[in-house]
């Protein structure tokens, strides 16, 4: 019985995770910081679109970026990768990081392999 709570656990877990988003990577643009509309992020494309889930509700289903940060630099380096390798990717929206208000671009706080 521990062992099936715990299997159960990580499978729930894991079917949130990917339902926030999962495909290719078909575009990336890099931002500077003397961007005006959204600076210092990679912004991406996935094929299929970010999935509408109650934990992503008001971001845009097409866009979502990292910020260009210290501390994400291993997010970026495996996006990148990501991108490079046509490896499908799964991504955890983050609403409450809006990094483009006017459409309700949220960051990604999570990027993982999906194959």
């Amino acid at each position: 019985m521990k062992y099936f709570k715990l299997f159960s656990f990580f499978g729930l877990t894991l079917f949130s995770f990917t339902s926030l988003g999962a495909g290719k990577i078909t575009a990336i643009w890099h931002s500077g910081p003397d961007d005006p509309s959204h600076a210092n992020v990679i912004q991406i494309q996935i094929e299929g679109g970010f999935a509408q889930e109650i934990n992503a509700e008001g971001c845009n289903p097409n866009y979502a970026a990292i910020r260009n940060t210290q501390e994400r630099q291993h997010m970026i380096s495996y996006l990148l990768t990501a991108y490079a390798t046509k490896e499908r990717v799964g991504v955890v929206l983050n609403p409450a990081d809006i990094y483009y208000t006017n459409g309700g671009r949220c960051t990604i706080s999570r990027i993982f392999s999906v194959n």
